[in-house]
């Protein structure tokens, strides 16, 4: 069974990024934030990374922050991933490359994202 992220947990940890890494605080939009959170509780994805890349999307093209909207988005997969059993694999200057490049060409989608997170993500099976 999947665990999934609360809004309360959530904001904490965009509280965190913005604590670290500066910006304004506050949230933009709440329905925009919860249904990030609930998108990938649907049961329409196949498994984990689908979940994760449906996340990572809706948090950041949801912009339901103020501020720091994709550091969180990828904060907040990471963390789903580690509390289901799993991890990201590639280095943090990769995954940066690889984020700067998916919202250079305007592609930073579940299409793009999925691939990627299949390939750098490892589980506790694996």
């Amino acid at each position: 069974m999947t665990d999934y992220l609360t809004v309360i947990e959530v904001l904490v940890i965009h509280d965190d990024q913005i604590g670290r890494y500066g910006g304004a605080t506050g949230i933009r939009d709440g329905g925009s934030l919860e249904a990030a959170l609930f998108r990938p509780q649907t049961g329409y994805y196949a498994d984990l990374i689908e979940e994760a890349a449906a996340l990572w999307e809706s948090l950041s093209q949801n912009h339901p922050f103020i501020d720091g909207n994709k550091r969180t988005a990828f904060a907040v997969i990471w963390t789903f991933l580690a509390i289901n059993g799993a991890r990201l694999t590639a280095s943090a200057g990769e995954t940066e490359n690889f984020i700067l490049g998916l919202y250079a060409a305007g592609t930073f989608d579940c299409e793009h994202l999925k691939p990627w997170l299949r390939s750098h993500v490892a589980t506790n099976e694996s």
